[in-house]
């Protein structure tokens, strides 16, 4: 019985420290000038790195970008694929969005020498 009560109370020092790390984390992230030019920039840092591109790797095959989601004969199943690949999805359309302003930049730019 002891055992149980302990175990009991490291389950909750645990679930309160994971609370308080998310309370931070939303707090850091979720600020009000906090928008999609900032997340862009976050991304574009975060996985430029060797070890940002490996982690990037890593999630995207946790999301099965790079598998078929359907799944013949089971439509949840696949309705779950389909939205962990979305996942994956989302953070290349933000990791592209990063970069698209960039490119038109430099298309611009190359237009208005050739013209």
């Amino acid at each position: 019985m002891a055992w149980f009560r302990f175990r009991r109370r490291r389950s909750a020092e645990r679930d309160g420290d994971l609370a308080r790390f998310f309370d931070g984390l939303a707090r850091d992230q979720l600020g009000p000038g906090y928008g999609a030019a900032e997340r862009r920039r976050d991304f574009r840092s975060v996985f430029a790195t060797p070890a940002g591109r490996r982690v990037l790797w890593c999630l995207l095959d946790w999301c099965g970008l790079f598998r078929p989601v359907a799944v013949k004969g089971d439509p949840y199943e696949t309705y779950h694929r389909d939205g962990r690949r979305d996942i994956g999805l989302r953070i290349i359309r933000t990791l592209e969005a990063a970069a698209a302003p960039e490119a038109a930049a430099r298309q611009a730019g190359g237009e208005e020498r050739q013209g």
